[in-house]
C-alpha cells in the first residue's frame, strides 16, 4: 500500500515539474527583423546553440542579473559557440528586448 502511494506521488511530482518550470516567455512587441515579432525564434537558437555547453537556467540567471548579453555571446563564440549572421541578428534584439532600460554602450 504504501509503495503505491510513493509511486503515485512520483508520478504527480514528475508531471507537474514540466508545469511549474515552464515560463511563458516576455511579451515583445517591437523584435525589429523577427518575423511577427517571433521571440520563439530566440529560444529556438539558445536551445539549439547555447544549450549544448551549458542550462538555458544560466542564461536566464545572467539575463535576471541584467549582465550584458551581447558581451557573453561574443565571450561563447570565442570559446566555440558556432552562430550565422541570422542568429546573430535575432539573438541580439532578444537580448536587447530582456534589458530595454540597459543603456547601450
Amino acid at each position: 500500500m504504501k509503495m503505491g502511494i510513493a509511486v503515485t506521488l512520483a508520478s504527480i511530482v514528475m508531471i507537474f515539474t514540466h508545469v511549474w518550470a515552464a515560463e511563458t516567455p516576455q511579451a515583445v512587441t517591437n523584435m525589429g527583423n523577427v518575423r511577427g515579432g517571433d521571440i520563439q525564434a530566440a529560444h529556438a537558437i539558445i536551445t539549439k546553440k547555447c544549450t549544448l555547453c551549458h542550462s538555458d537556467k544560466l542564461i536566464d540567471i545572467a539575463l535576471r542579473a541584467n549582465k550584458d548579453m551581447l558581451k557573453i555571446q561574443q565571450a561563447m563564440e570565442k570559446k566555440g559557440a558556432r552562430l550565422n549572421v541570422h542568429e546573430r541578428e535575432v539573438l541580439g534584439i532578444y537580448w536587447k528586448s530582456q534589458n530595454p532600460l540597459k543603456s547601450a554602450k
